[in-house]
């Protein structure tokens, strides 16, 4: 065999990139390394003592280096496990130049540990420690942030689980944490500011004469003009879906990145818990696993009636239990979509570390329509009524006689509205 030769150049080289690994790995919490089991909860008589330190440390994103503030020294932060009715004690040290707080998100607790700032407590000043001391009463997949300025955006965030005092009705053979976040190198501030100065700044998706000439071949030339024409009087956009979207966004699982690919691993016909947590400000997302259904057990920390389902929506700080049952010897893909379809993150389920499975196929965007904004028009029968040429003029009408007006002969789905008197409008 040739022997190899390895220059101190390549060798410090190889050390400098085992450093780096090592240190880009340390600003994971342990919950998000590959096969790594959660903490099981204490109990012992005494108190849990749970030590939280908020700082400032570098984070990288996508290869690029930003700061962001930490728990633990991680983004997200460390797991934070209870037990319900167990007494417990939460020191949260502040290392910031600025003050700062802690909320336990849906955790029934009393109003002076709810971590409000200006509310429930002046918050936790620079250089100060705060014990939050409380026995949970309930619970469940929970998580906690902070509740200071826009600290929640640039990292200080973590899940949270308190296990039942009794056995836990929902049977599973292992567990993981899949937190959803929204990552951004702009100052959130900066973001709040483009936002006042224009709602839609970050729209990169709204429709174009291109998309106009398209619905007008779809649709007819009048139909697609009075739509068009109605969403413009009403200074709405039917592509307005998120506020911040994918363009400035970098979406997180676990503070990884889909190019970092979380994985979590399963033996197949294993009964896999899933604790989906979005700590998202401002992204709402769909979740689907492609080839594997997935059975609900728990909402926002609560146990439901199990049913099963391919896909579900997650709003900003909601959380779900998933039961997954893989029975192949195969990986699987975690795909959360944000709702405006502007951008996604993936991990993946795998019976072995290194496995991966493909990314579904990019949905398109979804259009709002009327009934989205609150516009129903159940239950009136409109399939004989002309309005090409109606004009309704509000200037000139009564508004004082349509509060009089007789509704109590009106059925719902009665298309004639026999008891309805237009004539005064």
């Amino acid at each position: 065999m040739k022997p190899t030769n390895i220059t101190r150049r390549r060798l410090l080289q190889g050390a400098g990139a085992l450093g780096a690994l090592a240190a880009m790995e340390g600003l994971l919490p342990s919950y998000a390394r590959a096969a790594a089991a959660l903490a099981a909860p204490s109990t012992g008589a005494k108190p849990d003592l749970v030590e939280l330190v908020i700082s400032e440390n570098p984070f990288k994103v996508n290869g690029r280096i930003a700061k962001a503030l930490t728990i633990n020294g991680t983004v997200p932060g460390p797991l934070v496990r209870l037990r319900e009715g167990h007494d417990t004690v939460l020191r949260v040290t502040n290392r910031l130049k600025e003050s700062s707080s802690i909320h336990w998100h849906g955790v029934l607790l009393p109003s002076d540990m709810d971590g409000v700032p200006g509310v429930s407590y002046p918050g936790i000043d620079a250089g100060k420690t705060f014990e939050y001391r409380y026995t949970p009463k309930q619970n469940g997949t929970y998580w906690y942030h902070s509740h200071t300025g826009t600290q929640e955006q640039i990292g200080v965030y973590g899940p949270m689980i308190i296990d039942p005092a009794q056995a836990d009705p929902v049977q599973y053979d292992r567990e993981y944490i899949v937190m959803f976040s929204d990552w951004t190198f702009e100052s959130p501030e900066s973001i709040m500011h483009k936002l006042k100065a224009e709602s839609d700044y970050f729209n990169y998706q709204q429709r174009t004469l291109g998309t106009f000439v398209k619905d007008a071949r779809e649709k007819g030339m009048s139909n697609a003009w009075n739509d068009y024409k109605m969403w413009s009087q009403m200074r709405m956009s039917p592509t307005d879906l998120s506020d911040v979207t994918g363009a400035i966004y970098t979406y997180l699982l676990n503070g990884m990145t889909s190019g970092a690919n979380w994985t979590g691993i399963f033996k197949p016909g294993e009964k896999v818990r899933l604790r989906f947590i979005n700590a998202g400000v401002m992204t709402i997302h769909d979740v689907r696993i492609p080839g594997l259904k997935m059975t609900i057990v728990a909402a926002d920390g609560q146990n439901v009636q199990p049913f099963e389902i391919d896909e579900f929506r997650m709003g900003v700080a909601e959380t779900y239990d998933v039961i997954v049952e893989p029975k192949e010897d195969k990986a699987y893909t975690i795909f959360a979509e944000t709702s405006d379809r502007s951008g996604f993150v993936r991990g993946t389920l795998a019976p072995r570390p290194g496995m991966s499975a493909p990314i579904p196929e990019r949905r398109p965007r979804p259009l709002l329509t009327m009934m989205d904004m609150g516009m129903s028009m159940h239950g009136m029968d409109m399939g004989g009524m002309d309005m090409g040429g109606m004009k309704m003029d509000h200037s000139k009408m009564n508004h004082s006689k349509m509060a009089g007006m007789d509704m109590s002969g009106t059925k719902k789905g009665d298309d004639k509205m026999s008891a309805m008197d237009m004539g005064d409008m």
